[in-house]
This record gives structure tokens, sequence and C-alpha cells, in this order.
């Protein structure tokens, strides 16, 4: 669940975007890929040519050699990543490493004109220079500050560099055409772009979660849950794997409050939510699905073995405490959990969805306070699967449930 306080304002800046927000601003990648070769074949291949139809004129020396090198890592490195991003790869990595190949191709095409002795254009550029805003810009789609801020850093250190190497090898002020003044305002607007993006991540990741978040328990919400699952079954169709999806809803839920009053209705839901969270990997996807309805996205799990997770999570749920004010013994709830799995019991979205709600209304008309999955899973009970598992100790003995304290 979210915290309560106030982080600091580093913490707020250098800090890992939330797995939703993650999955967001990977979902741009692809797209940012392909423009990017698009770009790097336009900022190489101009100069390039230019270039290489200078070198052939009689008496020029220059020898392009180095040039086409340049060129070729840098298409080298495009496609590198738009091949990863294809393939779903690298998703804790991809933003930083595209990111600091954007600058550092604008900072190559600098360096291309240095190298084709045009110094006054490398420092002095109304064409290349405005890229690297477009470059540190993008990083505010990925929805990660420390993207912004490594990225802003690199292009101010890779500027430097080349207005360095330019006054070291030209006199260039003598002819008027280089000014101090001029470099420290275009390195003070790099930095201000940094800022900006940073700023800009830092407060869409705040509004995006408000969004995205059921603000009582601090689960994801519905439609952010119906994206993922989309997102599941495309990518383990492409992949050829497996998931689990579940279906969670608390038993009676309408009598305990009635007997305990709201408040001790949010204490359930508040102790269901944080037990789902704190059993469930960090790659699981947890939601409110509304009122007292919980959904689950199990990634690379198959049904038998969700089955047996739930089964653990629904005794944890039952033999956990709830704690009322007013109330001198505490009480307890039950779950009902109906599970489904892909693709064998559908092949979309809503077939696996569909079929786990089914199961989940199976497990209510059978007496609740049960896990209800595919056929094999459900034909022995937990009881008759220890021998597959490693042993739990039993679970307390009940509390008293809705309309027995």
């Amino acid at each position: 669940m979210q915290s309560s306080s106030n982080p600091s304002p580093w913490r707020r800046v250098w800090s890992p975007p939330e797995p939703e927000i993650s999955e967001a601003g990977f979902g741009g990648e692809l797209l940012i890929a392909g423009i990017r070769l698009l770009l790097v074949l336009i900022l190489v291949f101009i100069p390039a040519q230019e270039y290489i139809s200078s070198a052939i004129h009689e008496g020029d020396n220059r020898d392009p050699r180095a040039l086409l090198a340049a060129a070729g890592v840098a298409l080298l490195g495009a496609l590198m990543i738009y091949a990863a991003t294809r393939r779903h790869r690298g998703r804790s990595w991809i933003g930083f490493a595209s990111s600091l190949l954007d600058v550092s191709l604008v900072s190559g095409t600098l360096a291309m004109l240095v190298l084709l002795g045009r110094p006054s254009e490398a420092t002095n550029s109304l064409v290349v220079f405005p890229v690297y805003f477009l470059a540190i810009g993008a990083t505010s789609l990925r929805y990660d500050a420390r993207i912004c801020l490594v990225t802003g850093v690199l292009a101010l250190l890779q500027y430097a560099a080349i207005v360095a190497w330019v006054v070291l090898r030209w006199d260039l002020a003598a002819d008027g055409v280089f000014r101090w003044s001029d470099q420290g305002w275009r390195m003070a607007h790099i930095a201000g772009a940094m800022l900006l993006s940073a700023t800009i991540v830092v407060r869409s990741r705040e509004l995006r979660l408000l969004s995205t978040r059921d603000r009582f328990t601090g689960l994801l919400n519905r439609a952010v849950f119906n994206e993922q699952l989309e997102r599941e079954v495309a990518f383990s169709r492409r992949e050829g794997q497996r998931f689990a999806v579940a279906m969670v809803d608390i038993d009676h839920f309408k009598r305990f409050n009635d007997t305990y009053g709201h408040a001790g209705g949010d204490e359930a839901l508040r102790l269901v939510a944080a037990t789902l969270r704190g059993t469930c990997r960090e790659s699981d996807v947890v939601a409110r699905y509304g009122g007292e309805e919980f959904a689950l996205i199990l990634p690379a799990v198959r049904s038998g073995r969700a089955h047996d997770l739930l089964e653990r999570f629904r005794r944890v749920v039952a033999a956990t405490p709830i704690h009322l004010s007013g109330r001198p013994r505490p009480v307890s709830v039950t779950i009902s959990i109906g599970v489904a799995s892909f693709p064998e019991d559908g092949i979309t979205a809503a077939e696996v969805l569909g079929v786990a709600d089914r199961r989940l209304y199976e497990a209510k008309e059978g007496g609740r306070d049960r896990v209800v999955g595919p056929p094999r899973a459900t034909a022995r009970p937990a009881d008759q699967r220890g021998d597959e598992e490693e042993e739990e100790p039993s679970p307390p003995a009940p509390l008293p449930r809705a309309g027995e304290g």
C-alpha cells in the first residue's frame, strides 16, 4: 500500500517508477525505437555523403573511413535497442540505454562537423543542437526521472567536451564566431531542459498514480487491471507462455458490514488487500476489482501451482485477526477464489477472466471459503497435495466471524 508519509524531494526524483507506470513507459519504447532508426539515418547520412563527396575531389586528403565507422556504430546501437524492444527485453535498462544513445547521437553529429573541419558550425549549429532538447524531452515518456537526470548530465558533459575540443584546436574567438557567453547559455538550456523533464515526470507519476490506484487499499484499480491483462495475453501469445488469473471475493461481506459497521468492513478490505500484496510476487498484478472483489494476474504460473498458492493465501486470510474498536475479541473473514489459466481456459482476456469469475461463483455456491480452479486442480483436496510441497504448520483456530462475535 502507499505510504501515508510524504517522501523527500530527492526520493520523489531518484526512485524507480511503480510497476504499472513502468509498464506504461515501456509501451512507447517501440515507437521511439523506430523513430530513432529514421533519425540515425538522417543524421549520419547527410554529413557522411557530403564528407565522402568532398573526399573524392582532387587534392582532398581526408579519409572517410573513421566517419563511416562512427555511423556504423550508431546504426548498430539503434538496431540493437530496436530488436531488444521488439522482444520486450531489458525492461529495467532499455529506457536508460535508449536515452543515452539519443543524446550521444546528437553529440556524435556535432563531432562529425568538427571532423569535417567546420568547428564554428559545431558550436553554433541551429539545426543539430536543438535536437538535444528533443532527446531530453523524450526521456519524460519513460516516466522515470532518473533517466531524465542521467541523460541531461551526459548531454552537458558531451557538449562541454566538444566545446573544449574546438577551443583547444581552433582560435574561433579571434574571428568573432565563438563567444563563451553563447556556449554558457547553450549548456544552461540543456540543464534547464533536464530539470524540466524530471519535474514533469515526477508530477505525471503522482497524477498517474491517482488515476491507476484504488486510494482506499493502494492496489491497482479495475481499469488498469484490464489493461495489464490485455498486455499479458499479447505477451504470452507471442512468447508461448502461460499465466493464471484469479478472482477473489470476501464471503458474506454485507453481513459483516451489518454486524460490525462500515469501519469493520473497511478493516476487512484493508486486511485482504495487504495480505494479497504481501503474499504475491513483485511481478504479480493485484487489483481491487470492485466492492469486496479483488483480481490477480500470476505471470508464468500454471493453474495447478496457482491453485496451491491461492489456497495458502486463503488460509492466511482466514487465520489473520481483525481487531475492531470496542470489540473485546478479534474477528476474521473468509474468502472465495476462482482460478483460470491461459490458454487452457481461453485465448482472450475476456474469456480467461470470464472463466475465473464463473469459478468464483462456483466456489461461493459450493459453500464459500474455498478455491475453485480447473477440474484437475479441484479433483484432489488440499490435504492430498502435501506430498508435492513442503508441509506447512497448521493455521491457528478460526476466529469469530460475521455474526459470531
